[in-house]
């Protein structure tokens, strides 16, 4: 085992320590309540990312009494980028270690624009009869190298990643989660590319990974709001096929613009709605501060209810 695999395998082995620890702190015996583990794993990352910090600063014997700092520190670029791949794939919580994120912005464009092709020249999915564990794992350097995108601010990596994770009709979960991070990491610079993909480049109904690109706009907005967002995010709700997804983003986004626009839906969708877009939309209104109230409920939940058709014609 050379130097920089033990490096990386031992900082696992801390890691898996420390989310042991972090899960010990949820100690009920009924175990947790949705609320409690959503207000719990809020402070995950930051948990992690303070905790595991020390390790890089200690002095590793099999390094010459170097830290993990120091000897990333040391390297040149594409020693760099091959220890970034074999982090990628030795360590299971997905984070490149920060040494390593720093290191590589050190070089510039010149590190990205390496990074960059090899995301878009891999497959973005298995091949017919190859194990979904084994693409897990042979991808993770691609999934790394996304969030790198965001962490080193490279705009020109929105487009292309967009464009490719666009070219499918569903997208893994973890592939998906590594574009919202690339586009959070970038913030305000990736709200026009966000709302031209979802409103310009989409199918006539909002779907499949322009899905995923309304959540990103509205964790985006919800650090940076602007007119745009809440504009593009009005549009995609009215486009959009699974209206569930759309009531929780305007919900989540915070504009109180929203209760208008949910209530005056419910209104005209009042004997098609389904139940749980009726109950996530009772519940974005609430969370934008509006009353319920006044909303007529089709599933006869609660005392203002809802006339039957043949009584509205009498």
């Amino acid at each position: 085992m050379d130097c920089t695999t033990k490096l990386f395998s031992e900082f696992n082995e801390r890691i898996a320590k420390i989310c042991e620890e972090f899960s010990d702190k949820v100690t009920s015996s009924e175990g947790p309540t949705e609320a409690e583990m959503a207000e719990h794993f809020k402070e995950f990352r930051p948990y992690i990312e303070q905790n595991s910090e020390p390790f890089w600063k200690e002095p590793k014997d099999y390094l010459d009494g170097k830290t993990g700092e120091e000897f990333i520190g040391a390297m040149d670029m594409e020693t760099a980028l091959a220890a970034f791949d074999e982090a990628a794939m030795l360590i299971d919580d997905e984070a490149t270690p920060y040494p390593l994120v720093d290191k590589l912005k050190s070089f510039g464009d010149p590190a990205c624009e390496i990074l960059l092709k090899k995301v878009l020249d891999a497959s973005w999915q298995p091949v017919e009869g190859e194990d979904e564990n084994e693409f897990f794992v042979k991808f993770q350097p691609c999934v790394s190298a996304i969030r790198f995108f965001g962490a080193a601010q490279y705009e020109p990596a929105m487009e292309p990643v967009l464009e490719r994770f666009c070219s499918f009709s569903s997208t893994q979960e973890y592939i998906a989660d590594s574009v919202k991070v690339m586009m959070l990491g970038l913030g305000e610079k990736s709200v026009p590319v966000l709302t031209d993909f979802m409103l310009n480049r989409s199918d006539e109904e909002v779907t499949g990974p322009y899905e995923d690109m309304m959540i990103m706009l509205t964790h985006v907005g919800i650090k940076s709001p602007q007119n745009e967002i809440y504009q593009a995010l009005r549009a995609g709700f009215r486009r959009m096929k699974n209206k569930v997804i759309a009531v929780i983003c305007i919900g989540d986004y915070g504009d109180p613009r929203g209760i208008a626009l949910l209530k005056g839906y419910l209104d005209r969708t009042t004997h098609t709605i389904d139940r749980e877009t009726f109950y996530e939309a009772l519940s974005a209104i609430r969370r934008l501060g509006g009353e319920i109230n006044d909303i007529q409920d089709p599933f006869h939940d609660f005392t203002n209810k809802v006339p039957k058709k043949d009584q509205e014609k009498k």
